[in-house]
């Protein structure tokens, strides 16, 4: 992605956070959330993070939270 795009992508976050807030606050939480994802997804793309890293990081998050859950 060239610095022009990425540089776009990066202005479109923060208006997306501050939609957001007003669904949230609106009671849209459904709404909310589906924001949430396009923001992941935005952060995702402007870091090159590919979706099999992200389902990686997800299965030690899970394994983590077991782990810990178990200790308790």
């Amino acid at each position: 992605m060239d610095e022009f795009s990425a540089h776009r992508l990066r202005n479109v976050i923060p208006v997306l956070i501050q939609q957001r807030n007003i669904m949230v606050s609106a009671g849209g939480s459904l709404a909310g959330h589906l924001v949430d994802l396009a923001i992941m997804e935005l952060r995702m793309t402007l870091h090159d993070v590919s979706e099999e890293e992200l389902s990686q990081l997800s299965d030690i998050v899970s394994v983590s939270l077991a782990a810990g859950e178990q200790a308790d």
